[in-house]
This record gives structure tokens, C-alpha cells and sequence, in this order.
């Protein structure tokens, strides 16, 4: 079973920085994740909410230009995409989950793909996301990336959120959430030719899961949860 750094190690250094894609590396994990999505100039960044706090205030990140997240006050630095390819290994599994609130994102998933073609990233990426729609978009654009489809039965998640979006898909992976797996849904994935990758794996309660389902990978904040 593979171990992918969730956001890097989120254990060991502040999520989805570039100290902790590198914390996580040192640790030998399989692989790394993080999420991507735009500033208001449309510069791709390294950063999972959609709203941040800056001085006592609530802003969206499509709201806030580069240099503003950049030069605030923050104890931590949100890195760019390209900032980040620079020190990903082509021996790792980088999974690159796009972050968008519209349906369809045709520029946003133009410029990721840009990047990854100008840094030479294809065949150990797989890109992700919940959005069925943004993989459709993903794959008109392209076929030379792996997907992976992300899954929750969380109530907070969008209608378009299901599982049967693989369908239309064809997904190398399916990436399903450690509260809601079982044995079903596990013999389910694996008997449509996808990958089962599990998120967020913390606890060896939810190891224990992983392990008894049959999972070909976790993201964990612990890089070193299988030692």
C-alpha cells in the first residue's frame, strides 16, 4: 500500500507549503498531493480552502491577487504550481486535485496543463477532483493524464458528487473518503479497473480500514504512518 503526502506533512509543517512537500519527501513518502486553483491575476497556487483570513477579514482566493497572498502576513508562504513542479521527483505519484468552483474551468485546466507539459510531468500524475464535470473538461482538453475521482457521501458535498460519475469517466483511480468505505465499495471499485486511494488516513484505526478493504494507497498527514 502507497503512501501519498496529503498536502505534503501537514504533521510535521504547515499544509500545502513548499517546507512541507519537502518534510514529506525526506520522509520517503510514495507521493504527494495538493490542491490547486486561481488568484484573482489567474496565478495558479498552492492552497485547499477557497476563503482565507488576513487580518481579521474573510476573503476568497479568486478575490486576492498573488502578490496580496504572497506579501501578507501570514506565518507561512502559499507557493505557486510552478513553484512547487520544481521540486517534485518524476519518480514520485503527484496528484495534482483542482480546486474550482464553477462547473467547468477551461482556462484553469488549460494553464495546469501548460505547466505540467512545460516541466515534462505526465506519466506519474494523476490529476483530481470532485467535480466530474472538470475531469470531462480535463479529458477533452487532453488523454495524457491518469484522473482520479474524488468521493465522499458527506452531506456537505455538491449534487454532482457520486460515484457513478466513473461511467463517463473511465478514472485510473478512484479516491474515496476513510469515513465512508467498506468492503462493498472497495470490491466495487476494483471491479471496474480503478485504483482504490484512500483519504484522510490519520488514525491505525483507519490503517486497520485501509488495510481490510484492499486500498492501493492513502493520503496521510503521516508520512511515516506505516512504520
Amino acid at each position: 500500500m502507497l503512501v501519498i503526502g496529503h498536502r505534503g506533512a501537514p504533521s510535521l509543517e504547515h499544509e500545502n507549503t513548499i517546507p512541507s512537500f519537502k518534510a514529506a519527501l525526506k520522509n520517503n513518502v510514495d507521493g504527494l498531493e495538493f490542491d490547486v486553483q486561481y488568484t484573482k491575476d489567474q496565478e495558479l497556487v498552492i492552497y485547499h480552502d477557497f476563503n482565507i483570513i488576513l487580518n481579521n477579514e474573510n476573503f476568497n482566493i479568486a478575490d486576492l491577487t498573488l502578490d496580496e497572498l504572497q506579501n501578507s502576513n501570514l506565518s507561512y508562504t502559499i507557493p505557486t504550481l510552478k513553484e512547487l513542479l520544481a521540486i517534485c521527483p518524476k519518480d514520485k505519484i503527484i496528484n495534482v486535485e483542482i480546486k474550482s468552483k464553477h462547473i467547468y474551468n477551461t482556462s484553469l485546466i488549460r494553464d495546469i496543463l501548460q505547466l505540467l507539459f512545460k516541466n515534462n510531468f505526465q506519466d506519474n500524475i494523476i490529476i483530481s477532483s470532485f467535480n466530474p464535470f472538470v475531469l470531462l473538461e480535463l479529458k477533452r482538453q487532453t488523454n495524457k493524464f491518469k484522473t482520479g475521482l474524488l468521493w465522499s457521501k458527506d452531506i456537505t458535498e455538491k449534487w454532482y458528487v457520486t460515484h457513478y460519475s466513473y461511467k463517463l469517466l473511465k478514472p485510473y483511480s478512484f479516491h474515496a473518503d476513510i469515513k465512508y468505505i467498506n468492503t462493498e465499495i472497495s470490491e466495487w471499485a476494483h471491479s471496474k479497473g480503478m485504483k482504490l486511494f484512500l483519504y484522510t488516513v490519520n488514525t491505525h484505526e483507519q490503517l486497520g480500514l485501509a488495510k481490510e478493504v484492499g486500498a492501493d494507497a492513502i493520503f496521510s498527514d503521516y508520512p511515516n504512518i506505516l512504520e
